[in-house]
C-alpha cells in the first residue's frame, strides 16, 4: 500500500504546485517528475492501478486505503467530478500534465463543466464519476451493470472480490471485511456519481455465479432503498455491507442442494434454511463489530406476520435493516432465472410485493421500494418490460 499512498501524496503536491505557480515554473516541473516516478514504481506491481474517492475515504483497487489520515483531497476530487482514477498502462509525462492541468482547473472553478474541460487527446488516464471507460483494445470487455440512464458500472473487480470472499469461507478461511467494505464503497460511489436517478438497477449481463450476482444486486438495491428513506451516509454503507453479506451462510450449503432443479425434501429444505443462522454465526465469529450484518443475515427471511425462518420462540419485530434487505432480496431473487423456476417480469414481482405488504413485508419499506422502482421505470421504459437479468 505504500506505493499507492506515495502516488496520492505526489498527486496532491502536484495539484498544489499547479495552483500556486505559473506554467513552466520549476516547482511545477519537479512535482510532475516526482508524480511520474511514484506512479512508475506503483505500476511495477500493479500495472493498472485504480483509485476511488468517496468523500473523505479512498479505495485502492477494491480495498479501503488505510494510513492516509485526514487526507482532504479525496473529498475535493469527488466534489469536482473525479470519483475514480484509473491508469490503464504506461503513462507518459504529457499525459500526466494534461490530467493534472484539468484536475487543478476543476478545483479552481469548483466544478467539472464539460465546456471548460482541457482534455485535448486520449490518454491512458481515465477518470470521472461512474466509470473510467470501456477498456483499451487489448482488454476483454468486463461484466457490467447497466444503470437506468444507460451509464455503466464496471463490476469486474467487485465481482471477482465477492467470488474470492465466498471461496475463502467455503474453504474454511476467514471473512475479509476490508475487501467486503471496499466492494460496498465502490458500488456506493457508482450510485452517487450523479443524481439519485443514477441508481444502478443491476441488470448484470455476464456474471456466471448466481450468489455473486445476487449479493451485488441486493447490496445496490438496499443502499438505494436506504437513501430513499433518508438514512445518513454511514448507515447506508452499513446496510450495503449487510446486503452484500446477507446470504453468506450459503457457503456452508452443498451446491447440489442449493441448485437442485426439482422439489426439495424436508431435510434439504431444513438445510437451506439453516443458512440464516450459519451466516450470522460466520459474521460474528470473524468480526463482532458487524452486528448489523449478522442481524440481517439471521432475520432476512422473517415475515412481518411472524412467519418465515428461523423460528422465534417469542414473537418480536425484526430490525428495520432486516425488513429493508428482505424486500430487496425477494425482488432480485424473483427477477433472476434459477434452475427450479423461470425469472418473473418486473411488474409481476412488484405486484407480488404490494400484495404481501403487511404480511410478508413491512408496509413502509414496500411503499419506499415501490416509489424508488417506479421512478426508475419512468427513466427507463424498458426496465419494466421483458428485460430479464438472469436469462440474458
Amino acid at each position: 500500500m505504500k506505493d499507492a499512498i506515495d502516488v496520492l501524496t505526489a498527486l496532491a503536491r502536484t495539484v498544489s504546485a499547479f495552483a500556486a505557480y505559473a506554467h513552466g515554473h520549476p516547482s511545477r516541473e519537479r512535482a510532475l517528475d516526482a508524480l511520474s516516478e511514484a506512479l512508475a514504481r506503483l505500476q511495477e506491481s500493479v500495472p493498472r492501478p485504480r483509485f476511488t474517492f468517496l468523500d473523505d475515504e479512498i479505495v485502492f483497487e477494491a480495498r479501503p486505503l488505510r494510513g492516509m489520515g485526514e487526507w482532504p483531497w479525496a473529498e475535493r476530487f469527488s466534489r469536482v467530478g473525479v470519483q475514480r482514477v484509473e491508469f490503464t498502462g504506461p503513462i507518459e509525462r504529457d499525459d500526466l500534465l494534461q490530467f493534472v492541468d484539468d484536475l487543478s482547473g476543476r478545483l479552481r472553478r469548483g466544478s467539472a463543466l464539460a465546456s471548460e474541460a482541457r482534455v485535448t487527446r486520449p490518454t491512458r488516464i481515465r477518470y470521472g464519476l461512474v466509470h473510467v471507460g470501456e477498456g483499451d483494445g487489448d482488454r476483454e470487455p468486463s461484466p457490467r451493470a447497466e444503470s437506468v440512464l444507460g451509464e455503466t458500472v464496471d463490476l469486474e473487480t467487485e465481482g471477482a472480490v465477492v467470488r474470492w470472499l465466498e471461496g475463502e469461507l467455503r474453504d474454511g478461511g476467514r471473512l475479509h471485511l476490508a475487501e467486503a467494505e471496499g466492494v460496498v464503497m465502490s458500488l456506493l460511489g457508482a450510485m452517487q456519481g450523479g443524481s439519485d436517478a443514477l441508481l444502478p438497477l443491476v441488470r448484470l449481463k455476464e456474471c456466471d455465479q448466481y450468489t455473486t450476482t445476487h449479493a451485488l444486486n441486493v447490496a445496490v438495491l438496499a443502499m438505494g432503498l436506504a437513501e430513499e428513506i433518508g438514512l445518513e451516509r454511514s448507515r447506508v454503507r452499513a446496510i450495503g455491507t449487510a446486503g452484500l453479506l446477507h446470504d453468506l451462510g450459503k457457503v456452508r450449503i452443498p451446491r447440489d442442494v442449493l441448485n437442485k432443479p426439482g422439489l426439495l425434501t424436508d431435510s434439504e429444505r431444513t438445510l437451506i434454511q439453516s443458512h440464516t443462522v450459519e451466516g450470522a454465526r460466520v459474521i460474528l465469529e470473524h468480526d463482532a463489530d458487524l452486528d448489523l450484518a449478522a442481524i440481517v443475515a439471521y432475520e432476512h427471511h422473517r415475515r412481518t406476520d411472524d412467519g418465515g425462518y428461523p423460528h422465534f420462540h417469542t414473537p418480536r419485530r425484526c430490525h428495520d435493516a432486516s425488513d429493508l434487505v428482505h424486500v430487496c432480496d425477494v425482488y432480485d431473487a424473483l427477477r433472476t432465472h434459477r434452475p427450479y423456476r423461470e425469472a418473473w417480469e418486473h411488474r409481476r414481482v412488484m405486484d407480488y410485493i404490494a400484495e404481501a405488504s403487511g404480511t410478508e413485508f413491512d408496509p413502509a419499506m414496500v411503499m419506499a421500494f415501490s416509489a424508488m422502482m417506479d421512478r426508475s421505470v419512468r427513466l427507463d421504459g424498458t426496465f419494466g418490460a421483458e428485460n430479464d437479468p438472469g436469462s440474458s
